[in-house]
């Protein structure tokens, strides 16, 4: 379960968007509105719901804890750092995020939608597929998730 989880944190990070142009206005607006460090508080994939009291059980904050700056993203789960990076759509309805990591000398692109409200990111992405596979609303069916992330307060 300790893998399924991280698993879902590091492709939820590492496929929010669709590949947006460094000079796109509302993508880098987007990015900058998202910057921060969360707290993953939810996790939803094949079919297992985590809770934050669930998440708790997994280890410390520090352990559970996703950092955004820029267009990058860095996702540590049971203290395991996993870098991605973002690119995001916000002008689609919903907005998208492919979140692109690299496995060894292999990218991977996971491609989702997210939602960032009062402070709480919800992205709902594929584990893996093709673009056409981008999750149409916040449902973890098939191969979709969703993580719910809390952002907290700078220090």
């Amino acid at each position: 379960m300790m893998r399924l989880a991280l698993a879902a944190g590091l492709f939820g990070l590492a496929a929010l968007a669709a590949p947006t142009r460094a000079d796109d206005k509302d993508a880098q607006k987007a990015l900058k509105d998202m910057e921060g460090t969360y707290l993953i508080i939810g996790l939803e994939v094949k079919g297992l719901k985590l809770t934050e009291e669930d998440l708790k059980k997994f280890g410390k904050e520090d352990e559970r804890k996703v950092v955004i700056k820029g267009d990058q993203i860095v996702a540590n789960f049971g203290g395991k750092e996993d870098p991605a990076t973002l690119k995001l759509d916000p002008t689609r309805k919903p907005p998208t995020v492919d979140i692109i990591s690299k496995k060894g000398d292999k990218t991977e692109t996971n491609y989702g939608i997210y939602k960032l409200d009062a402070g709480t990111l919800t992205i709902c992405a594929t584990e893996k597929g093709d673009e056409k596979d981008r999750p149409k609303d916040f449902k973890a069916e098939g191969q979709a998730m969703i993580m719910t992330l809390k952002k907290q307060p700078a220090k």
